[in-house]
């Protein structure tokens, strides 16, 4: 065993992109200037977000040791470089260390961080294999350090929309994913959309999600909240791209359209990225004005 092992089971740059997620948060939810306080707190919900991003990894590997064992022998834990009992200790000590930075911030920080810790639990523990739920759960996850941010630096009027972005294309992502894995979870007994209603209603229920953030990405900029021409381009980008995708789904045999979604999930990972840097981009503007007025 070797803090390098520990270090991988927490998935370093994964948690560091979670953690991210908070500062793009407060920085897109941003209506006032960072008062050093602000600042700080931010600082703080990076740090908890990558530490509860870190006890969900470890959490993750604990319950998945058996199929890791086949899948992915060379993790952690099926290597036997942390052992089961260290893993444990792992995801205690990370979830009480982004605890601890969240009790710095404020009572609703710790509610989010604990929320956030118990649906990285039920997760792994029930939920994985569910099918929806745990689609829901995924989303959540992805929306909640966004939503961390806004409380962070108490913008509540402007944090939903970043939130709800995330949420919403890591939902229609995760159905299309059941798709592209509706054999492979057939054998492992998944509770999938695809596998319980069937591909097209799947696909169906993934395009109304997806179509609803294409109509709900626009509004920061028609309320007059975003005026940055790099968020108004990333609209436009994400927009364009997800109607791209419509084609290569619908009026198609079954088996196509499991072929089509690993070319539509790399489209929708571009998606996410070009939202987090529309966002991102809307902070920053935002910020170098209040820092220049």
């Amino acid at each position: 065993m070797s803090v390098q092992s520990y270090f991988i089971l927490g998935r370093p740059l994964n948690s560091v992109l979670a953690g991210s997620a908070v500062a793009i948060g407060a920085l897109a939810a941003l209506s006032a200037p960072l008062t050093t306080t602000q600042i700080w707190y931010i600082v703080f919900g990076c740090i908890t977000t990558g530490f509860i991003s870190a006890y969900g990894y470890a959490i993750n590997d604990i319950f998945d040791i058996e199929i890791d064992k086949i899948n992915v022998p060379h993790r952690p834990i099926p290597s036997g470089s942390v052992s089961l009992k260290g893993a444990k200790w792992f995801s205690v000590i990370t979830l009480a260390l982004g605890l601890l930075f969240a009790v710095l911030i404020d009572y609703i920080a710790v509610l989010l961080a604990l929320s956030g810790g118990i649906l990285l639990y039920l997760y792994g523990a029930r939920f994985k294999r569910s099918g929806f739920p745990g689609n829901l759960i995924v989303a959540l996850l992805a929306a909640i350090p966004f939503v961390f941010g806004g409380f962070v630096t108490q913008s509540y009027n402007t944090l939903i929309y970043p939130a709800s972005f995330a949420f919403l294309i890591n939902l229609g992502r995760e159905l299309i994913k059941d798709i592209e894995d509706v054999y492979g979870d057939k054998l492992e007994n998944v509770q999938s959309i695809a596998l319980r209603y069937g591909v097209k209603p799947a696909r169906n229920l993934a395009y109304i999600i997806l179509l609803s953030l294409v109509v709900v990405i626009p509004f920061p900029i028609i309320l007059g909240y975003y005026s940055s021409i790099p968020f108004f381009i990333a609209v436009l980008l994400i927009i364009g791209s997800i109607l791209y995708t419509i084609p290569q789904l619908f009026n198609q045999p079954e088996d196509l359209i499991i072929r089509n979604t690993t070319s539509i999930k790399r489209i929708l990972k571009i998606c996410m990225t070009i939202g987090v840097f529309g966002f991102m981009s809307e902070g920053i503007i935002k910020l170098i004005q209040f820092t220049f007025k």
